[in-house]
């Protein structure tokens, strides 16, 4: 299959090194570019777009992108705006600067992977066996979802935590559900 591709992201200088990147390559037919997020939805309007590199500055919500058509691309690794691209149906979550070779992997993935940039998985591993994924102001929080969230940041497993506070699972369940909406108030 040969793709029609959108490169979008505001700085030249990057629309340019990946345009070098993705010209003259046998799975390429076209490339697009889109300094703005007004210029990507003209050319996602105007144009049979099968896959989209785009810088998350562009992009106010993952959710309005096709899914399984894009390719995140950021500054900086952001837990939040990497669980929103890989529920959204994004291809891939990549750095700004990643190497030639993962960007190009983008373009013989399956239909079910999801390309992820090897320098944030330490990142990621941290996130699932560390406390961080309870990070949240304790200000949006009820009295009993910040108990919650003390006992699992101090390592309770759940059926320790239902116990302790002598409610369901599925109160605990909802609890959780709450707060992990809670965590993320700032939507990308």
């Amino acid at each position: 299959m040969r793709y029609n591709i959108v490169i979008a992201d505001p700085r030249d200088i990057l629309r340019i090194g990946w345009r070098t990147i993705f010209t003259n390559h046998k799975y390429v037919n076209n490339i697009y570019e889109a300094e703005s997020r007004e210029k990507l939805d003209q050319l996602l309007h105007k144009y049979p777009i099968d896959l989209i590199f785009v810088h998350q500055s562009l992009i106010a919500n993952v959710a309005t992108l096709p899914a399984r058509r894009f390719v995140l691309l950021t500054t900086t690794f952001d837990i939040y705006t990497f669980q929103a691209a890989h529920k959204y149906g994004a291809r891939g979550y990549l750095m700004e600067n990643a190497p030639a070779e993962l960007l190009l992997a983008a373009l013989t993935l399956p239909e079910d992977a999801f390309l992820i940039e090897p320098e944030i998985v330490t990142e990621i591993i941290h996130y699932l066996f560390h406390n961080d994924r309870y990070d949240v102001q304790d200000g949006l929080l009820t009295p009993r979802e910040r108990e919650i969230v003390s006992l699992l940041r101090n390592g309770l497993k759940r059926e320790e935590i239902s116990s302790k506070l002598h409610i369901s699972k599925s109160t605990l369940k909802t609890h959780i559900g709450n707060i992990d909406r809670k965590r993320n108030v700032v939507q990308i």
